[in-house]
């Protein structure tokens, strides 16, 4: 009995325990079932991640939009009975609204690199302003073929997107010789860009900085502005070098002939580049210049010419801009420049601006500007413009 009886305390003693091990011994392999699941989801998810950081190198999407004001007291344009000043604007624009798809096809040390772009500008009517696909098998030759920045100057192709320009409108002799705006010598507005093929490459590479001694680009276009066939059998030519002694330095000289359409002209500015020549349909053009650019982290500083020949007409122009930037999110800078657009004549445009661009975040940028246009032996007041400009980068 006595045993019994002992047999029954041990029981009651031992049990909760033998109960309390075998939960402990269930909840442990619980854990382990569940650890291994956390780790199974990890090992996906890295794979997914890994499988992303791929696809994330052939695309990737961006853009930015761009909010302006502008105040202006006289305006200098053309129309059918030539250059006239109208009484200016006060008004707010949509300049540009634009998104783009980009990324590498593929990026290896033997077999070169490849890479693609599709920009299109959806403010005013949507059009596609960047079409392109590049291979470069070696440092020293690339090629490109489709639509993308004309390489004459080295503002137009080196300063894009435009929020890296330092200020809200690109430099006359950009905008007059380039298809760069819609007061062009040849009548086109094609945002600087043409339809065509380049070959470019560098030489003498620093691969300690990342940088090329010597660059150089030569290309083949339509010249008639931005998703528009050719209309004649001759092609625009353009040509450039560039020199770089030190990495924040370059010099650069280009040239470029071609034949523009006369149908874009206005009736009054025709006969200035014809100059007598008869039932013409197209016109010769030539450009030719060029200039020194120095930038770092807290100044820059930057100089063009360009000489043009359009048809009859020999016109002229050149800036010179520089400026500081300081607190990683400012700049102030300043720009002179002139543009004669008639040689034969006595009178040019000089224009003086000041600007002030400041990035309070990483996706938002504003500007300010200021121009005084004066209009020397051309008849005409001189002009004042102030121009804000809100750009929201993503």
């Amino acid at each position: 009995m006595k045993k019994f009886y002992f047999l029954i305390l041990f029981a009651l003693l031992f049990t909760p325990i033998c109960v309390s091990a075998q939960e402990k011994v269930e909840e442990k392999a619980q854990l382990e079932a569940q650890v291994d699941s956390l780790e199974l989801r990890i090992a996906k998810l890295e794979k997914r991640a890994k499988v992303w950081d791929k696809l994330k190198q052939h695309f990737k999407i961006s853009g930015f939009i761009q909010a302006q004001y502008i105040w202006q007291n006289a305006v200098l344009s053309r129309d059918e009975m030539g250059v006239s000043l109208t009484k200016g604007e006060s008004t707010f624009n949509l300049r540009r609204a634009r998104l783009s798809l980009a990324g590498d096809i593929f990026r290896g040390k033997k077999a070169g690199s490849a890479d693609y772009r599709l920009q299109v500008d959806f403010a005013g009517s949507p059009k596609i302003v960047d079409l392109w696909i590049r291979y470069r098998p070696f440092n020293e030759l690339g090629i490109q073929i489709g639509q993308f920045k004309n390489p004459l100057s080295i503002e137009n192709s080196e300063y894009s997107p435009p929020s890296k320009l330092e200020f809200i409108d690109n430099a006359l002799i950009v905008q007059r010789f380039i298809h760069c705006g819609s007061n062009d010598m040849t009548g086109v507005s094609a945002a600087g860009r043409e339809l065509g093929a380049q070959l470019y490459g560098g030489f003498i590479k620093n691969k300690e900085k990342g940088f090329n001694y010597i660059t150089y680009n030569l290309a083949v276009f339509n010249g008639n502005g931005i998703n528009v066939k050719d209309n004649n059998r001759s092609k625009d030519l353009v040509g450039r070098i560039m020199i770089n002694p030190i990495k924040n330095l370059t010099l650069a000289a280009y040239y470029q002939w071609g034949e523009s359409d006369l149908s874009s002209l206005s009736k009054a500015w025709a006969p200035k580049v014809l100059d007598g020549v008869a039932n013409a349909k197209f016109t010769e053009i030539q450009r030719y210049g060029g200039g020194v650019a120095y930038n770092s982290k807290t100044v820059f500083a930057r100089a063009e010419y360009i000489k043009a020949k359009t048809g009859s007409l020999i016109s002229d122009g050149a800036y010179v801009s520089a400026g500081y930037r300081f607190c990683d999110k400012g700049l102030v800078g300043a720009r002179f420049e002139y543009f004669d657009e008639d040689n034969n004549a006595t009178g040019c445009q000089f224009n003086y601006t000041v600007g002030l661009s400041y990035a309070p975040w990483k996706h938002m940028l504003l500007q300010l500007n200021y121009t005084l246009s004066q209009y020397h032996k051309m008849g005409y007041r001189n002009g004042n413009c102030v121009a804000l400009m809100v750009t929201g980068i993503f």
